[in-house]
């Protein structure tokens, strides 16, 4: 530090220390002519450090791991580097008296999952949000992250169709006449591929409709469908609605230039909403084109699927029939409406106390004669249109501010994001009622709630979205699909288990306290048939039996380890003909390091197609040359190596045999030296990487706030950290207990709106 007072009694030490280390090191890559990762350092001033601190932060994390210059670029000494990042650290570093102000929270909305998931928790009513809702938009990694979020007059729109809907299905009408007729053509479809008058399924699966049913009951599905048809037997079918499914098995033993065959089952629903309706197709055949003869390949084609119902009488649910009781049994009726709005209100807006102005407009939706529960549809609906419903608005408590400029959650508000973060949902209303009684109003009393929602099997939610987008398995869910020349074993059945086995293993990761070292070289995992014939487990590996179809097992004996074993990560991290080792290297300096590197230069995104004296080169002579430029050399140097310790592994997660050509090399050298052959090594020099707990703690504190980290948010970090070293095991609970106790969970700033408001 002394050198640093000197320099800055000299100048202000930028032009001194700070020029000459980035002329020399740095400008070749980030400079005018190249740029990478849009960062311009040459005409970097004082001035630039104060203004953007999170990016001279990031560099300064780059020098000092040596990934900055990287491999063959002039490198500094030790103590030149030295003297640089104490200017740096000195020039970014804030008085020890001075605390950071605590950073907001936008206003944000209830993404698809928390309206669904509000919809069953407040009125036992199913919906498929993606047939109202507005996409959500991704931010910082996840969906619920408020910068990303919009609302236009369009999305408002749909919103309103997404209360009627609720309403229409919390409170049933009697409906009069004939049971409804629902027709559907091939472009209503999903589960397949819809071209002219047809859906096309090419593998086995269920295609056909999303069908709006408006409660439980029995209806009658229908389908007219043809085949192209190969092998020996024609094409089979069941017909399918939601989770029920017609025992009998049909033959569509027509094609396409015949009248289709028509299919029929009389099927059941538990639940009201958005239920796929259609075939599943049993029976894929496919045979590879050969020198003596053309491919064989047998598809079903899906002309139209109609839905006939309810044909039994009504059976509402359980929310409707408590209202229905209360009515009915009410020596007043309207006084008693009333009364039921109002608690509804209270706990759809979330808040202990609803003015009788609010309860007047609620009630004004309709007219004083209309049938009473008419009437609560339409106030119904007017809950769930209103902002207080929508958004989660933030204000704090009415109390002086603290020396971060906060001021404490109020309950509710505590309680909302609890909800939210735990269980993708809104507070319920004993949540609520815990609230209410000051159970939330001191950080031990909000872990000790925190925990009794994490036994909550409505916390697995937190394991399946929180984990589905961290590990950027979106693609998967998606309906990424590889080539079936390039990977004959692939099928949608198979994606689906991939994707089952990572749920599943985060799952038993939170609920069974696992060590969250486990994520990165754990032995165990969870497979049903599908996988357990890819990863040629046999049954002498299995530890339990989960009763439905999955089995614990061990994979000690293989090198496959941790989730960079895991097929979803393996199959999301490559192209649909070939692995993809730069995806690879990405995701775990991403994912797992919470290290990204910067985009690629424009046009540097994608590895040209083989041709001319390329074709005879490997994988990685290509990938070689590729990064020969300087402005790719940087981060490939920290990405390939990585990426090619898994080429072990095919496009979907199988282990190559030692012997096959595509396998190719399997070794890497990082840029700080150390080397590794194949998967397994590579574990093992990932076990070592103490960033990767700091990595998990970032993404999770990111998905609880559902904002962007900054600075000042590394205090909260560090305590989380802090806790998880005195527990002794790091755990995904332990991380979520810690976190929920600190300022940023608990507190917001004192003007009771966050940035972008």
């Amino acid at each position: 530090m002394l050198a640093v007072l000197l320099l800055t009694a000299l100048g202000d030490g930028f032009d001194e220390v700070a020029r000459p280390f980035l002329d020399a090191h740095c400008v070749r890559c980030h400079g005018p002519a190249a740029e990478q990762g849009g960062l311009d350092l040459a005409s970097a001033d004082r001035a630039s450090v104060a203004g953007d601190p999170d990016l001279w932060d990031w560099l300064a994390e780059r020098v000092e791991t040596e990934e900055m210059p990287p491999p063959g670029e002039p490198a500094p000494g030790p103590e030149d580097r030295a003297r640089f990042l104490e200017w740096l650290r000195a020039e970014l570093g804030a008085p020890a008296d001075a605390p950071q102000p605590l950073v907001g929270v936008p206003l944000r909305r209830l993404t698809r999952a928390e309206y669904e998931s509000a919809a069953r928790s407040l009125f036992d009513v199913s919906i498929d949000a993606r047939r109202f809702l507005p996409e959500d938009r991704v931010g910082h990694g996840f969906d619920h992250v408020a910068s990303a979020q919009t609302l236009s007059e369009a999305d408002f729109l749909s919103y309103l169709d997404a209360a009627e809907a609720v309403a229409e299905r919390a409170v049933p009408g009697d409906e009069v006449g004939p049971p409804r007729v629902r027709r559907f053509a091939p472009a209503d479809m999903v589960g397949g591929i819809s071209r002219g008058n047809a859906h096309w399924l090419t593998t086995r699966g269920v295609g056909g409709p999303a069908a709006p049913l408006p409660r439980a009951g029995e209806y009658l599905v229908r389908a007219e469908a043809v085949g192209q048809q190969a092998g020996p037997d024609p094409c089979r079918v069941r017909v399918v609605l939601g989770d029920d499914e017609s025992e009998a098995t049909f033959d569509v033993d027509a094609t396409p230039g015949e009248a289709g065959v028509i299919v029929e089952a009389r099927l059941r629903v538990d639940a009201g909403g958005d239920h796929i309706a259609g075939l599943r197709f049993l029976n894929d055949y496919y045979v590879a084109r050969t020198e003596d003869r053309p491919a064989e390949d047998r598809n079903l084609a899906i002309r139209w699927v109609e839905v006939t119902g309810p044909l039994d009488d009504a059976r509402p649910n359980a929310f409707s029939e408590g209202i229905v009781r209360r009515i009915d049994g009410a020596d007043d009726p309207a006084a008693e409406l009333r009364a039921i709005v109002r608690d509804l209100a209270r706990v759809t807006w979330r808040t202990p106390e609803i003015a009788a102005e609010d309860l007047d407009r609620l009630l004004a939706l309709s007219a004083p004669d209309e049938d009473p529960t008419a009437r609560l549809r339409r106030a119904i609906t007017g809950l769930l249109v209103s902002p207080r419903f929508l958004f989660k608005d933030e204000v704090g408590r009415a109390v002086a501010p603290d020396e971060r400029g906060s001021v404490p959650l109020r309950g509710e508000e505590i309680a909302t994001r609890l909800a939210g973060f735990l269980w993708s949902s809104v507070p319920d209303d004993a949540l609520l009622a815990r609230a209410a009684a000051g159970d939330l109003d001191a950080p031990a009393g909000v872990r000790a709630v925190a925990a009794e929602m994490l036994a909550d099997p409505r916390a697995d939610a937190f394991a399946e979205g929180f984990g589905e987008q961290w590990l950027q398995l979106r693609p998967v869910a998606g309906g990424k699909r590889a080539d079936r020349g390039s990977y004959p074993r692939f099928s949608g059945r198979l994606a689906r288990s991939m994707r089952e086995e990572t749920r599943r293993v985060l799952v038993d990761s939170m609920r069974g306290r696992r060590d969250l070292w486990d994520l990165v070289d754990g032995d165990e995992t969870f497979v049903d048939a599908r996988l357990a014939a890819l990863y040629e487990v046999g049954d002498d590996a299995t530890l339990s039996d989960a009763g439905d179809g999955w089995r614990r097992v061990t994979l000690a004996s293989t090198p496959r380890r941790g989730l960079i074993g895991h097929a979803s990560v393996l199959f999301a991290t490559s192209e649909s003909t070939r692995t993809s080792p730069v995806r690879r290297g990405k995701w775990i300096l991403e994912v797992l390091l919470g290290s990204a590197p910067p985009p690629p230069p424009p046009g540097a995104d994608n590895l040209p197609e083989a041709k001319g004296e390329d074709a005879a080169l490997s994988l990685r002579e290509r990938f070689e040359r590729h990064r020969a430029d300087p402005s790719c050399a940087a981060c490939h140097a920290r990405m390939d190596p990585l990426g090619f310790g898994l080429e072990a592994y095919d496009g979907i997660g199988a282990l190559r045999a030692a012997d096959d050509p595509e396998r190719g090399d399997v070794s890497g050298v990082l840029p700080d030296g150390r080397s590794f052959e194949g998967p397994l090594e590579l574990v093992g020099i990932l076990r070592d990487e103490e960033r990767f707990l700091e990595a998990f703690v970032e993404r999770v504190l990111v998905y609880a706030l559902a904002r962007g980290l900054e600075r000042a948010d590394r205090g909260a970090v560090a305590a989380v950290l802090e806790d998880l070293e005195g527990a002794g095991i790091p755990t995904i609970e332990g991380t979520i207990l810690a976190l929920v106790t600190t300022d940023e969970f608990l507190r917001t700033p004192a003007t009771g709106r966050g940035d972008g408001r």
